[in-house]
């Protein structure tokens, strides 16, 4: 199982399972977006954490995760969040 509240600890352990991964931050207009890359894609944080992303996680199935993506997804949290947030 994978604890992401270490995200350069899981992208270690995905290379260990022969998946390439790294620990990135984006910075963009909100601030920072701590995410991997796995393969050249970023999946931020917020989208690791989705309940219905774990199983895929757990898996490293990442293009099972990709493919959840809305044609009006973006690399920034759902709007809702953010105004939460705030």
């Amino acid at each position: 199982m994978f604890q992401l509240d270490d995200l350069a600890q899981v992208a270690e352990n995905l290379r260990v399972l022969g998946v390439y991964a790294c620990h990135e931050i984006l910075y963009g207009p909100h601030g920072g977006l701590e995410g991997l890359n796995v393969a050249d894609e970023f999946f931020p944080l917020w989208e690791l954490n989705l309940p219905e992303n774990r199983e895929s996680l757990e898996r490293a199935d990442f293009t099972a995760i990709q493919a959840r993506r809305g044609p009006d997804w973006s690399v920034e949290p759902p709007i809702h969040w953010r105004r939460a947030a705030v």
